[in-house]
């Protein structure tokens, strides 16, 4: 089987119910199953269900999980005012991401992998956030959409995104700020950025982290 990480690729992140009545984002580079899960840890409290507008309380952190296809699995813990922090399933801390007005991806034996930007010209439309992810130096090395509406999915308009043909262009309307994420990278990328990059979605479409000032507005 070839690497689906090895090369240019488009990944995207649809966020649907998940079976305990929250929600749960299925990652995915073509047709068939997610080559990752990802959705809250905590199951709800007796008789509560939690909310598919995905945001967070005021009083705690998240913590999701993401579970690849292979078995291997990360935690993302997130709060309010400190660091993201990735872990392994058994509690190593494998990451950190940094999250002011931008955000920067760490890797806690790698150093600097990456960084999340607004988008120049359009990073926020009725439809979508965009975003830039920069290597190390700066250098574009992919770009993020976290998509809003049904109709964001069919939006195109980035070269690297309209390099790849997609199966199913649209979705359903659900009660989330934030439907899925599109992330397109050009070139191949190691673990410790994989798991930063589905961390970073993870973390902005069902924990709501605001990773530019656009995301803002859905963190209430």
């Amino acid at each position: 089987m070839s690497d689906p990480w090895s090369g240019s690729m488009m990944i995207e992140g649809r966020v649907v119910r998940a079976a305990s009545g929250g929600s749960r984002i299925e990652f995915r580079s073509g047709p068939g199953d997610p080559m990752a899960v990802a959705e809250r840890v905590e199951p709800a409290a007796p008789g509560r269900r939690f909310p598919m507008s995905l945001g967070r309380t005021k009083t705690r952190g998240d913590i999701h999980l993401i579970t690849y296809s292979d078995g291997y699995r990360v935690r993302v813990e997130s709060s309010r005012d400190a660091p993201t922090v990735l872990r392994t399933a058994a509690g190593t801390k494998i990451g950190l991401i940094l999250v002011t007005d931008t955000a920067t991806a760490v890797s806690i034996t790698a150093g600097t992998l990456c960084h999340f930007v607004p988008h120049p010209e359009e990073p926020r439309t009725p439809e979508v956030f965009r975003l830039l992810i920069l290597d190390l130096f700066g250098v574009e090395m992919g770009r993020l959409s976290l998509i809003r509406t049904p109709e964001g999915w069919s939006r195109r308009g980035d070269e690297l995104a309209d390099n790849h043909l997609w199966w199913d262009r649209t979705g359903d309307a659900l009660p989330a700020p934030i439907l899925g994420t599109r992330l397109a990278i050009g070139r191949r990328i190691d673990r410790d950025e994989r798991d930063a990059l589905l961390a970073a979605c993870v973390d902005m479409a069902l924990g709501l982290r605001p990773y530019i000032t656009e995301l803002k507005c859905l963190d209430g």
